[in-house]
């Protein structure tokens, strides 16, 4: 982890590969790398196996020892040879087992926590699955496609460099040809890297897109299933799936011409080599065991230059993906903690917005707001959509930054503290509560890191929760499902109470908390607020304006600006904004226009 606590990551991905992939592994890394290259010496002594062995057969015996006397030294050389390769792939896979995984929880890790510091402008319009593909991007372009398949092509590339030298000691007229059909290699690799490398972003793109689609229609399977739109979530798909397909195909076709062309080349110099060696050998200028050895060393480079030939596009591929994944994500937090932010402490819990300013893209939202809460009062906001209820929440939980003006928290302002102790002194409950795929009881401890069930319970039953949790068919271990798919919006809520409870913050936000249930729900939930409240500087947002009717304050928004405040008794009696929208209302809930 970086000093700063994780909020900046170094903006070159080759960086950070080696801050947060491989630096804490170097022995295991160095170690691994040794290894992979002494694997690959087998490339170099394959050749020599089979020149020792032919040798042996052409070389005349020495009168005094038999054959295989004379034999045993060639054939224990090959043996410890053999057992050293053994040996070196052996061990490096035990050296991959304890590394890769390793290095992968890691990169994950760190971006994870990189990705949950990002402000809520990051992940407006962005998908929770794209996000995590990405992340799979960055990964995996290190370890199947940067450092791991790079040194696998240097230990390839050293294969055929010094099967090269060898083979020029034998005939460097075979050597040359050798090294024609190579350099050809190369130029056309060269010259082809950009066609395939744009081709590889163009359907790594075209696939994350389809996917963070997809994983956004199944996350929302029940509005499918309300709109019957099985048969609309098919033709919305269509197109990026027809994307996804076309830039595939393109991929593949520029890999299968990358590798097609000088291997038909490759095929034609070989049968060339063979020739020439026959040209040679009738000549008396080379032995058998050196065409042995000349073919074997053919078989084993054109083995090594195929795994760089087949692997380089896919290296390129990877990279590329990664690459434009890691610029993507690791963007500069837009809220960070100041070098010297202390924690907040709350005593008291007042509240006071000084000249607040904000825009919103073109859009002014707040417009030189100054409010005053005292320490213990319940506040509620009303106001028309746009009015600007939401953004002074957003900006108090410090999710956005005023442009101008500061927000103080017992005078001390909240650009100066932590924002972790910032939010750990407030409990939020949306409109909407968010649930984890995990157990009621779980979702709840959420609120305060290590409670206890004890904890959990009595915190659930002053959300008056613990009587509809024990009727499940696992209590507080029952799993909620999805998004919380499996509770009704009413449970969802008295969970979200019930974890305010556990977490026992000094300040209480609600925004919108109560608007999406029935009015019998509601009453009740109500009930489970008021008993939240009781001692908490409280914030309420509302468009049910029964909701706030024993509020000690409402505050009424319009445009950006506070137009009137004051208890819901005297809002009514001034008849004024609040009072038009009390009468727009039915059954306390005011139709927007």
């Amino acid at each position: 982890m970086t000093k700063d606590g994780l909020t900046k990551l170094p903006k070159s991905l080759w960086r950070f590969y080696w801050e947060y992939g491989v630096k804490n592994y170097r022995l295991l890394l160095f170690g691994w790398m040794f290894m992979v290259l002494a694997m690959f010496s087998g490339g170099v002594i394959w050749p020599n196996f089979n020149r020792w062995v032919v040798a042996l057969f052409e070389s005349p015996v020495p009168a005094d020892v038999t054959f295989v006397k004379y034999a045993i030294p060639t054939i224990l050389l090959i043996t410890f040879l053999n057992m050293f390769l053994t040996a070196s792939e052996l061990m490096r896979d035990t050296i991959s087992s304890h590394l890769w995984p390793r290095v992968v929880n890691q990169m994950s890790e760190v971006l994870t926590t990189y990705t949950h510091k990002q402000s809520m402008s990051f992940w407006t319009g962005k998908m929770s699955g794209s996000i995590n593909t990405q992340i799979g991007y960055i990964i995996d372009g290190l370890v199947n496609g940067g450092l791991n398949e790079l040194w696998y092509c240097l230990g390839r590339f050293s294969v055929i460099l010094i099967n090269g030298v060898l083979l020029l000691k034998i005939n460097r007229y075979v050597a040359y040809l050798f090294v024609l059909s190579l350099f050809f290699r190369i130029i056309y690799a060269y010259f082809m890297r950009k066609r395939v490398k744009k081709a590889s972003e163009a359907a790594s793109g075209a696939n994350s897109a389809l996917t963070g689609k997809l994983i956004d229609s199944f996350s929302n399977f029940s509005i499918v299933k309300l709109f019957a739109g099985a048969e609309k979530e098919k033709k919305i798909l269509k197109e990026p799936r027809e994307k996804r397909i076309s830039t595939q195909m393109y991929s593949r076709y520029t890999m299968r011409l990358f590798w097609a062309v000088p291997g038909f080349l490759w095929d034609l110099l070989f049968g060339a080599t063979i020739l020439f060696c026959c040209l040679l050998y009738q000549h008396g200028l080379i032995t058998v065991s050196e065409i042995v050895f000349t073919i074997s060393v053919y078989i084993e480079v054109m083995g090594a230059v195929s795994g760089l030939i087949n692997r380089f596009p896919e290296i390129i591929d990877k990279t590329a993906a990664a690459k434009k994944a890691y610029h993507e994500l690791v963007v500069p937090l837009a809220i960070t903690d100041k070098e010297n932010a202390k924690k907040l402490k709350v005593n008291r819990g007042e509240i006071h917005f000084d000249n607040i300013f904000f825009k919103y893209r073109d859009r002014n939202v707040l417009k030189g707001l100054s409010l005053s809460i005292k320490p213990g009062e319940r506040v509620g906001i009303v106001g028309t959509s746009g009015s600007g209820k939401t953004t002074l929440v957003n900006l108090l939980m410090r999710f956005y930054e005023p442009q101008h003006g500061q927000i103080l928290i017992d005078g001390q302002d909240i650009a100066d503290v932590t924002q972790n102790s910032l939010r750990e002194n407030i409990a939020f409950i949306p409109q909407d509560p968010t649930m984890f795929n995990r157990t009621i009881g779980e979702n709840i401890g959420y609120g305060k890191y290590g409670a206890s069930i004890k904890e959990i319970r009595d915190a659930s039953k002053k959300a008056s929760a613990d009587k509809f949790i024990m009727d499940t068919e696992k209590g507080y271990d029952s799993l909620v499902g999805d998004r919380g798919i499996r509770l009704s919006g009413g449970q969802r809520q008295r969970i979200a109470i019930a974890r305010a409870f556990l977490k026992n913050a000094p300040i209480l936000v609600l925004d919108e908390a109560t608007s999406a249930l029935d009015t019998e729900t509601e009453r009740a939930i109500q009930k489970s607020f008021e008993k939240l409240s009781h001692g908490r500087t409280t914030i309420a947002i509302a468009h049910r304006l029964s909701t706030l009717r024993n509020m000690d304050r409402i505050i009424v928004l319009d445009k950006g600006i506070i137009v009137e405040e004051g208890s819901h008794k005297s809002l009514l009696r001034k008849k004024g904004k609040y009072y038009k929208l009390w009468k727009m209302q039915s059954g306390g809930f005011f139709g927007e226009k």
